[in-house]
């Protein structure tokens, strides 16, 4: 019986309506039953949820993960890069791997990354694999998508025990963890119900990489790969009926939950371009931008938007929202080139929009020399460029994610995120976002008090002349652009 609950309750987030009203029930949809109707989720209750935005408490909370699993860990990720603080982290894990088994338990740690992370040369995770980890790849040929614009896995997830997980945009590298260095990026850290929708999702994946690495993929056809994707989305089987999930529905994977976590609704938003032809969380953004009342916030660090989304901003400016994009400028932007260019049609469209404000993050490189100088030593430096994706509508609901909004996430990658609906989660991201839009003439905090270095603003809303340069950089290239902005 026990393992007939589990069985179910893990594949309900993808087919049950969850705990929300059905949309026509003669009330119109609420914004909880928009992320629910095209979301294709679930809202759970009684979670626990912690925004993870210093750097230091990130990396805290990755490291307190592997300490506290008892039985297995699972990650996902998109990069796992051979610097400090990636190999930091490989450590921890093969340690505690290591560790777990030496005291006769059998621990289970699946790594999966994108090809980009664990290519067929590089040896990175040679010290994870024979500490007993197994590490696989979310490959280009494993998936079976030929050319060059197939899926990447861009997700960014860590699950301990069934219990706890982080989700959100950071990936395993100095940029995102080293304090005097970082990019500033957004995690959550959830324990409760909605645990057990993101391992379900991670658990689909890691089968679906192993059952396509197999040779005889080469042999199916794109159609057949797709069909067998989507049925063990949709069923948890593939077709045929076998299930690759059944030896996982079982306590060890998914403990009953001791106690009441916490009193917040989160729903899990999974995106997968081989499972949908389009990401449902773009499809839920557009449809919040369609109905925010007062406010709406939106983080990316590569804004090239569909048209539907930049529709949906300038109609909820026209409404009267307040509608704030908060970007990286030229100075900070995380790739040049054209993936920078890219951004610059939906930005030139969007600013000067009444209703609509856009502000964009500005270098620091003059603050990094100046704290060298000053012999200040801050223990933290201001983040040297904006890696996060956030949204925040209105005071009642917030999405964290790993998804750029953006053309490249809507069609090609795998995403991962969490809707969280309580009003103080929304309103210490809103307070965050504030900060950034606001920040001028703050004092460090040096780690000798007698030293002093007063930070100037370093981020600026982006005004008509602003557009007019991009525009002028853009030149005629908008014809390239259609052709490649799907690279990132």
């Amino acid at each position: 019986m026990r393992r007939a609950v589990i069985a179910l309750a893990v594949v309900a987030h993808l087919a049950v309506p969850g705990d929300a009203r059905p949309a026509g029930a003669g009330e119109p949809e609420d914004l909880a039953e928009v992320v629910v109707r095209l979301g294709r989720t679930r809202w759970t209750s009684h979670n626990s949820v912690e925004l993870l935005a210093d750097p230091r408490r990130a990396w805290e909370a990755r490291l307190d993960l592997l300490e506290s699993a008892e039985s297995h860990v699972f990650i996902s990720t998109f990069s796992w890069h051979e610097d400090d603080w990636g190999r930091r982290y490989r450590r921890a894990l093969a340690d505690v791997v290591r560790r777990r088994t030496e005291q006769g338990g059998d621990f289970r740690a699946y790594c999966l990354a994108d090809a980009a992370a664990v290519g067929f040369f590089n040896r990175s995770f040679d010290e994870l694999r024979e500490a007993g980890a197994d590490v696989r790849s979310y490959h280009r040929s494993t998936w079976g998508m030929a050319p060059i614009f197939d899926g990447r896995m861009h997700d960014k997830i860590v699950i301990a025990d069934g219990r706890r997980a982080i989700v959100g945009g950071r990936n395993y590298s100095d940029i995102y963890y080293d304090p005097h260095h970082w990019w500033l990026d957004l995690d959550v850290l959830v324990e409760g119900p909605a645990v057990w929708d993101l391992q379900i999702l991670f658990l689909k994946a890691w089968e679906v990489s192993s059952d396509l690495a197999r040779a005889h993929h080469f042999a199916w056809t794109t159609e057949s790969i797709e069909r067998r994707i989507r049925s063990l989305w949709a069923t948890g089987r593939f077709p045929g009926g076998r299930s690759p999930l059944d030896p996982y529905l079982n306590e060890r994977f998914f403990p009953a939950l001791d106690g009441i976590p916490g009193d917040t609704r989160v729903a899990v938003l999974y995106d997968n371009s081989i499972v949908w032809d389009r990401a449902p969380t773009a499809e839920v953004l557009v449809e919040l931008a369609n109905r925010a009342v007062a406010e709406l916030d939106v983080m990316t660090p590569f804004p090239n938007f569909e048209v539907e989304l930049a529709d949906a901003l300038e109609r909820a400016a026209a409404r009267g929202v307040k509608v704030r994009l908060i970007v990286n400028d030229g100075s900070t932007a995380l790739r040049g080139g054209m993936i920078l260019l890219s951004s610059y049609p939906t930005l030139i469209r969007l600013i000067g929009v009444p209703g609509i404000e856009v502000w964009a993050w500005r270098a620091n490189a003059e603050l990094l020399a100046e704290a060298a100088d000053s012999g200040c030593e801050p223990q933290i430096m201001p983040p040297v460029a904006l890696h996060g994706k956030v949204v925040r509508v209105d005071d009642e609901l917030t999405i964290v994610h790993s998804s750029n909004f953006n053309i490249r996430s809507t069609y090609y990658n795998t995403e991962a995120g969490v809707a969280v609906l309580d009003r103080a989660f929304n309103t210490r991201v809103k307070e965050l976002l504030d900060g950034l839009v606001t920040l001028s003439n703050f004092d460090l905090s040096c780690r000798n008090p007698s030293r002093r270095l007063v930070v100037d603003s370093l981020v600026r809303r982006l005004g008509q002349d602003d557009a007019d340069a991009m525009r002028r950089d853009l030149g005629d290239r908008q014809h390239r652009l259609d052709g490649l902005n799907v690279l990132w």
